[in-house]
């Protein structure tokens, strides 16, 4: 008698340690996915890695930052859901660790329209803030942050340049630094927080294809094309799907052991 009741006992503890992990599996997609160019082959971009992130933030360490433009090192979210017409209001604030370093900020569409985009340039110990309103004239889906290394020296960037009386310039490709984007909003003006749409696929560490990262013959491409992309787990039905496999599961092992039992 005893030893059934372990047995069940034991069931129902699987059966709630298996449905907690494969609900929190469900829930963990990160939001922010990154591109960095000597990573994925292209040796004129950034070599470095997406150390943190939330949903209001992310870390991006760079051992150099490369020679490739701003693009050759991206954060961004491409499950976005913006609307033409609306009034959108972005803030959050930006450091850079050890060098003073250009970014820039692009809203876009599907086929990586450039419908809103602005310069920062970010000083070694000093916090950016960063808070600007302004409305689409098409929808857009996603949001870039170039970090990499920018000489103002891109064809395909020249339409970026306009957008600033400064020039872009970064002293030296091989500099190394960190760059942290924390209490990032992007929402209609006077509304909550615009989330990612669960409904649309992430890429998957994937930055521009090599059409968009070269328009001059005398670069170089990737030898990797990064546009993988892959299904983000979103949250919505997968965790009560998760839930009810697992709770049959400990079903049948229940039934199994009072079978052996009476056996």
């Amino acid at each position: 008698m005893r030893k059934s009741i372990l047995k069940k006992v034991s069931a129902v503890i699987a059966t709630a340690a298996l449905t907690v992990a494969m609900t929190t599996s469900a829930f963990a997609a990160d939001r922010w996915a990154s591109y960095f160019g000597q990573n994925m082959g292209w040796y004129e971009g950034a070599i470095g890695e997406l150390t943190s992130q939330s949903d209001t933030g992310w870390v991006a360490k760079m051992d150099m930052i490369g020679w490739g433009g701003v693009w050759g090192a991206q954060v961004k979210d491409e499950n976005l859901s913006l609307k033409a017409g609306v009034e959108y209001s972005l803030s959050f604030t930006m450091t850079t660790k050890d060098v003073d370093k250009w970014v820039f900020v692009k809203v876009a569409n599907d086929k990586d329209d450039l419908l809103y985009g602005d310069w920062i340039q970010l000083k070694v110990g000093k916090k950016t803030a960063y808070n600007k309103n302004f409305t689409l004239k098409e929808d857009a889906t996603k949001i870039v942050f170039g970090i990499g290394g920018e000489f103002s020296d891109r064809v395909d960037e020249e339409e970026m340049y306009k957008l600033t009386s400064a020039k872009p310039y970064d002293e030296d490709s091989a500099y190394a630094t960190t760059i942290t984007c924390a209490k990032f909003s992007l929402k209609e003006a006077g509304a909550a927080s615009v989330k990612p749409d669960p409904g649309k696929k992430k890429k998957v560490d994937g930055g521009n294809t090599p059409s968009e990262t070269t328009a001059s013959g005398a670069r170089t491409t990737p030898s990797t094309n990064p546009g993988t992309t892959a299904p983000v787990q979103t949250g919505d039905a997968a965790p009560i799907a998760c839930a009810a496999v697992a709770i049959a599961a400990a079903a049948v092992v229940v039934v199994f052991s009072r079978k052996k039992e009476e056996a």
